[in-house]
């Protein structure tokens, strides 16, 4: 159906690119334009005006309170809603972009020059695809965001469940990735003509859900998140976000290591876990400047060590060699300590095994999670899968403690986090720009940046000692170190990897 208020914003919007070819390529905007108002008149049909219009009166008084926030700052806050997923497929859809439009027209009423306008999302969208040919998934919500130059950003899920629709919208501080606002526009019938049974515990959440929906309940809350939570379009991050915000007393649950495929399986090594192959997020756009930009990253299945490589592991290499000093490991059971690169590398290759890749090591030590640590962004279970500060040096305690002596991760991998820190195989670099466009199994530059001074990462954070090594922030899942190939420190040891050899078929 072809409605009025569509034919305006398409004159509009002919007569902005019109005006903007000074700028971009007539071919580009073409395009663009085409896409867009292809777009209002097919996106009209599936979710039309009037199932929209069910809402509006709740969009209204979400609209309303997030204006009453902005207009009581002094300083000018500008919001871009980006992003509003369909819950259950994590993916942008047809009425996704329409509550999306809905949301911005809405506050844009209200804050005209404090809202970035709806097409302009369209257009970066466009124009980030043109960039970034190479890349086949869609842009990040975050990249997005920053591109408009917001300050706040307005996203969210919806859900459509037996003719019942329901938003979740969250409102975010950018600079900062604090959660200001968020609330949940209760469910509405928008199938009126369905009839399906409905038990009473459906009742009683929706009931639940209206009533969070009351203008009374929508306050600014801070939460002092140290990265921006609850903005993805993966279901497994969805999960645990969701999973994490109804939780108070125990971590986020986190999902499952992926079963192997078929062809995987097989012997596992004795003391290694088999990671499947998978997809995930790495970086942050929210830690230091190398951990930039965060970028999704493919790798295929490996098996990694359940723990660092001991004492005991590294004296069967006879020709293996390791320094001596302060904080020095003697039990057995602990971790092998003032090993260089070079002989780290080598005793894993004594052992039909490697160093893992960077993005192997990140990959593992999220274990399915996004956030800060495998199990959430709460500080305080670190202790339970980590050797830190609070619990060594704080204590009086000095020096790396026995391996395995903490909970392991959900993908049965122990001391990832703290202990001693871990070479891996890449050479370092400032960035991940390179990697960007390496998305699959990334193994970084070939070349040290200076090959008179070789520096390779090195991950995990440590009990203490430098750089801030025994900190939370230190043993962030994302952060990273380097130090030159020749380093032999008590803070660092390594742990081994290993090719998944497939099976050959045969006749």
């Amino acid at each position: 159906m072809f409605h009025p208020e569509n034919e305006n914003l398409i004159k509009r919007t002919v007569h902005g690119c019109v005006k903007s070819t000074s700028i971009i390529s007539v071919s580009f905007l073409s395009v663009f334009c085409l896409f867009f108002i292809s777009s209002k008149v097919l996106f009209a049909a599936p979710f039309s005006t009037e199932t929209l219009a069910i809402f509006d009166s709740k969009l209204e008084i979400a609209a309303e309170n997030i204006a009453e926030q902005v207009l009581g700052r002094e300083k000018k806050v500008v919001i871009a809603v980006v992003d509003i997923f369909n819950y259950e497929t994590q993916e942008r859809d047809v009425k996704a972009e329409l509550l999306e439009e809905q949301l911005s027209d809405l506050l844009f009423e209200k804050l005209p020059n404090q809202v970035v306008p709806y097409f302009e999302i369209v257009y970066l969208r466009l124009e980030w695809r043109s960039r970034f040919p190479e890349i086949l998934h869609d842009p990040l919500t975050e990249d997005i965001a920053k591109l408009t130059n917001a300050d706040w950003l307005l996203t969210g899920t919806y859900e459509s469940i037996r003719g019942l629709l329901s938003v979740n919208l969250n409102l975010y501080e950018l600079k900062s990735g604090d959660l200001l606002w968020q609330t949940v526009v209760g469910k509405q019938r928008i199938e009126e003509n369905e009839q399906e049974e409905i038990t009473p515990e459906e009742i009683a959440t929706q009931e639940m859900e209206q009533t969070s929906s009351e203008p009374s309940t929508q306050k600014i809350t801070q939460f002092h998140a140290p990265v921006l939570p609850s903005i993805s379009r993966y279901p497994s991050f969805e999960q645990e976000r969701s999973t994490q915000k109804k939780t108070e007393l125990f971590s986020t649950p986190i999902p499952a290591l992926p079963p192997p495929v078929e062809e995987e399986v097989q012997k596992i090594p004795h003391e290694m876990v088999l990671i499947s192959e998978g997809e995930f997020l790495m970086g942050s756009d929210f830690g230091d400047e190398d951990e930039l930009p965060d970028h999704l990253v493919f790798i295929n299945s490996f098996y990694l060590d359940q723990h660092e490589v001991t004492n005991l592991d590294y004296s069967e290499c006879l020709s293996c060699e390791r320094g001596h000093g302060g904080f020095d490991t003697i039990d057995p059971q602990q971790p092998a300590v003032y090993v260089d690169w070079n002989n780290a590398d080598a005793y894993c290759k004594t052992q039909n095994k490697r160093l893992p890749t960077e993005a192997e090591w990140e990959y593992a030590a999220r274990a399915g999670s996004e956030s800060e640590y495998s199990f959430g962004d709460n500080v305080s279970f670190l202790e339970n899968y980590a050797w830190v500060e609070t619990n060594t040096t704080d204590l009086g305690l000095w020096g790396a403690r026995k391996v395995s002596s903490k909970i392991a991760n959900q993908w049965g991998l122990f001391d990832l986090y703290g202990n001693v820190m871990e070479w891996v195989q890449n050479y370092y670099t400032q960035d991940y720009f390179i990697s960007v466009r390496q998305p699959n199994n990334p193994k970084g530059p070939s070349l040290p940046l200076d090959e008179n001074y070789p520096l390779r990462v090195v991950r995990g954070g440590a009990w203490g000692g430098l750089y801030g090594a025994g900190t939370p922030a230190g043993v962030r899942s994302a952060k990273r170190y380097a130090f030159t190939e020749w380093t032999r420190s008590f803070q660092i040891g390594f742990r081994c990897a290993m090719d998944v050899f497939k099976k050959i078929e045969t006749n």
